[in-house]
């Protein structure tokens, strides 16, 4: 993501992706890939906290807390979440089937 690399990234996202923003905003797998894509969303730095991990062997739920610095356009965003996302291991390989981020209070 901090790359907005769309190719590696969309090898790691699944084809029924469901990206639950902070704000309550949705993404799909196309849509966040051509957010990216044309830089309207773009990671800036992206940090990742107290992060516990339960997996099965084709399922994996990881939360914690992400903190990033988002560019939006031309507007800078400080984003403080605590989130989970689901993983998924299909045909051997593990992709990211749905992510919620729920915003921290700033600080």
């Amino acid at each position: 993501m901090l790359a907005s690399d769309g190719e590696a990234l969309g090898a790691l996202l699944a084809p029924d992706l469901r990206y639950v923003h902070s704000t309550g905003g949705i993404e799909t797998r196309a849509s966040l890939l051509a957010k990216l894509a044309v830089r309207q969303v773009a990671y800036r730095d992206l940090a990742f906290d107290h992060l516990a991990v339960t997996r099965t062997p084709d399922a994996a739920l990881v939360s914690g807390e992400m903190r990033a610095r988002v560019q939006l356009g031309e507007a800078m965003r400080d984003i403080a979440t605590r989130y989970l996302a689901v993983w998924l291991r299909r045909d051997g390989a593990w992709q990211l089937a749905a992510f919620q981020g729920t915003a921290l209070s700033p600080g």
